[in-house]
């Protein structure tokens, strides 16, 4: 009779009452673990720079992301800011032949004995009272209550052969706008 006794325990305790529960605070807990871990991992930016057909970028080793900011666009063409084309440079026949082109202004472009590109600072001067008409709107603001600074934060992405005297002038004409930091934007370099 004892050998029955122990058969039957045996039996009883392999079957599944039907009062069992799957316990579900272990499985809750690895995937709040793996949640949180693809989203740390996981980054966004707002800005997707492209690069534009005919230009050709400098080579970079960083790794850093340029931060959200206006896009600057210097082609052989033209300049573009926040892609619309904003001043035409004038083509020689040199360039138009596949030299290397000459990236000069008309002189009617220019203001402030050349060095300031007319077209440029009222564009930039546009998006830089946007920025702020939107920063008074936001509920953002400093340890005084007043709304943040307008960053004055300008993304350039400019060709190789561009010449210093053009890029000068679109630095000279974007500080004459409140914008004090650039951030040039080159190709990243495979490995």
């Amino acid at each position: 009779m004892a050998f029955r006794k122990s058969i039957r325990s045996r039996r009883g305790r392999r079957k599944i009452h039907k009062d069992f529960e799957l316990q579900l605070t272990s499985m809750m807990d690895i995937l709040v673990i793996i949640l949180v871990f693809l989203l740390k991992s996981y980054s966004t930016s707002t800005n997707s720079f492209s690069t534009v057909p005919g230009i050709k970028l400098p080579i970079s080793k960083t790794d850093n992301s340029p931060p959200d900011s206006l896009h600057l666009i210097i082609t052989p063409q033209a300049i573009t800011f926040e892609s619309n084309r904003i001043v035409e440079f004038v083509q020689t026949a040199d360039a138009l032949n596949g030299n290397e082109p000459k990236y000069d202004l008309k002189t009617e472009d220019t203001d402030e004995n050349g060095m300031r590109i007319k077209l440029l600072f009222s564009a930039l001067e546009e998006a830089r009272n946007k920025a702020e008409a939107l920063r008074q709107k936001s509920p953002a603001r400093d340890k005084d209550g007043n709304p943040l600074p307008f960053d004055g934060i300008l993304a350039i992405q400019a060709d190789k052969a561009v010449k210093y005297d053009i890029l000068r002038k679109v630095m000279y004409t974007a500080g004459a706008a409140q914008f004090r930091v650039f951030r040039m934007l080159a190709m990243k370099q495979d490995q």
